[in-house]
Order: structure tokens, then C-alpha cells, then sequence
């Protein structure tokens, strides 16, 4: 979406003393509108899709209207702030409410007054972004909420808020805004990933295990690479490829956690170590 300055007329947004109108055409954004409802309609034509709990107790796989461009102008004068771009082309270009990765997500309703949204805007109260505002998409598992970020330094991505206070905030893996949030869920569900309960999906690393593979070898922290190990536990089958990257963590600090993944698929390691026997006999009798 490119914003440029224009004169103020009745679709304009006025930000920071200055009046911005916006332009729907980041063709990466779009195509990515487009992959998010394709995935939605296959999961929706899916018969066993339909006895998920969210699906048959809130939204049934089903997508709500889209919104209005100059809507969203109007609801954001009258809110004083700028909604995250990413949203905007979901609200645009996919639906404003309907499926999503947890219970559903409520209709935005541009004509809703703008003190019926200040609660919708609470303070975050977690630490490092005591200023950001956030907007409830959807209830998720245990007693977590997602929430997008609208202002401050993390504006844009999705997090998970216990509502008890209890525990801290989780932003999800792999996930820097509210479409690709989207689609990896969606992603993650016609892989057939063990994604469910939602709880999964809210800690778990999306991707194929070359992807999980990059992600343990680019992350700084130590915890957030425990959890990738965790995630191969997703997979209905391990491949060779990560089979392999387990196999060659068994003898760093991370074995425990390997040794628990790698209980999960014991057809998987009699296999790859008959394979390797076979390829080591080969090579002897050559």
C-alpha cells in the first residue's frame, strides 16, 4: 500500500498534522491476500476440517465481507490512529471478520463510535511496550488472546496475551505481521502438521524441516531454539534431512531435548539406521 501527502478530502487520514491517502497496490501483499482465501476455501472443502473445535463451534471456515478502503479512512479519523498495512489489506482484500487461527475473529464495523473502541485499545502491560495499543482479533488456547499491535515499536505483529496476568506474552514464531501470521496457520493446517490444540501453533516454529533447520541455526536465543527442537515434533514423519540435524545435535547440550523429539518417531530412526547400514555395507564391499 504507498501512501502519499494529499489536499484533506473526505477519504483522507489526517496522522501527525498531515493529511495521507492510500493506494492498494503492493502486488506482494495482494498475492498474499489471495494465497490466505485460497487456503481458506480448500480447508473449507475438507469434511474433516469441519470437526475442528473452533470450526464447528465459532466460525464454521467462513469469511465475512470485505471492508471498504474508504471505511477504514473513516474509522481511523475518528480513532486517531493508522491500522497496520498488513491488516488494511486483509480487511480490504480477504474479509473484515470470520476464520481465523483461533475462535473467530469479530466484524470490524467502521460505524462503531470511537469511545465503543477505547477498550479495544487498552495499554499493553507487558515488559519493554508499556505504550503500545492493541486491537483483540481472537481468543486462542488456555487463556491466551491475540492481539495486534498498532503502535509503538512492534506495531503490526500479532501477540499472545495471557488474560490471567499469569504468564508472560508470547509473539508467534516466524511470524513479523498480521498476514503472514494468517498464513502460516493456514499453511501449517494443509501440510497436516500437528498443529491442534491451537496451543501448538502458538509456540511451534512454522515450515518443512529445512525451514525449522534455518530458523535453529539463525537463532540467538537459547530458548527460542529449544522450542524449534520441539517443533520437528509437529511432523507426521521425520525426513532424512531432519533426521540427519537431530542425529548430529545428540552430542551438544541439546541431546535431552533430541532424545524426546526422536521417542516420537521410532519407525523413523529404525529406517534411517538401516538406510545408513546398507550405504556403510556398500561402501565396504566396494
Amino acid at each position: 500500500m504507498s501512501v502519499v501527502e494529499s489536499w484533506e478530502d473526505e477519504g483522507s487520514l489526517k496522522i501527525r498534522g498531515k493529511y495521507l491517502m492510500y493506494k492498494l497496490d503492493d502486488s506482494k501483499l495482494l498475492a498474499q491476500c489471495d494465497r490466505i482465501k485460497a487456503m481458506v476455501e480448500e480447508i473449507a472443502r475438507t469434511p474433516a476440517r469441519q470437526k475442528d473445535y473452533y470450526a464447528s463451534s465459532y466460525h464454521h471456515w467462513k469469511i465475512s465481507p470485505t471492508v471498504q478502503l474508504s471505511d477504514i479512512r473513516k474509522f481511523e479519523k475518528q480513532a486517531g490512529i493508522e491500522l497496520p498495512v498488513e491488516y488494511v489489506y486483509y480487511l480490504t482484500q480477504v474479509g473484515r471478520g470470520g476464520a481465523c487461527p483461533g475462535t473467530f475473529f469479530e466484524d470490524f464495523d467502521p460505524e462503531q463510535k470511537a469511545e465503543e473502541w477505547e477498550e479495544l485499545y487498552g495499554d499493553g502491560d507487558w515488559e519493554g511496550d508499556q505504550e503500545d495499543k492493541t486491537i483483540h482479533l481472537c481468543d486462542m488456547d488456555l487463556t491466551y488472546v491475540a492481539y495486534l499491535i498498532v503502535t509503538g515499536p512492534q506495531r503490526g505483529r500479532v501477540v499472545y496475551i495471557d488474560y490471567n496476568g499469569d504468564m508472560m506474552p508470547m509473539y508467534p514464531k516466524g511470524s513479523p505481521d498480521f498476514l503472514t501470521w494468517c498464513e502460516n496457520f493456514y499453511s501449517e493446517l494443509l501440510a497436516g502438521y500437528d498443529i491442534k490444540p491451537t496451543w501448538k501453533f502458538m509456540w511451534q516454529e512454522p515450515g518443512d524441516a529445512h525451514a525449522l533447520i534455518y530458523a535453529f541455526q539463525n537463532a540467538e536465543d537459547q530458548e527460542y531454539r529449544k522450542e524449534v527442537i520441539y517443533s520437528f515434533g509437529k511432523f507426521k514423519e521425520l525426513s532424512q534431512e531432519a533426521y540427519q540435524f537431530l542425529e548430529s545435535l545428540q552430542t551438544s547440550e541439546w541431546k535431552e531435548e533430541v532424545a524426546e523429539v526422536l521417542k516420537e518417531f521410532p519407525m523413523d530412526k529404525n529406517r534411517y539406521k538401516k538406510y545408513e547400514l546398507s550405504i556403510c555395507h556398500s561402501f565396504l564391499t566396494y
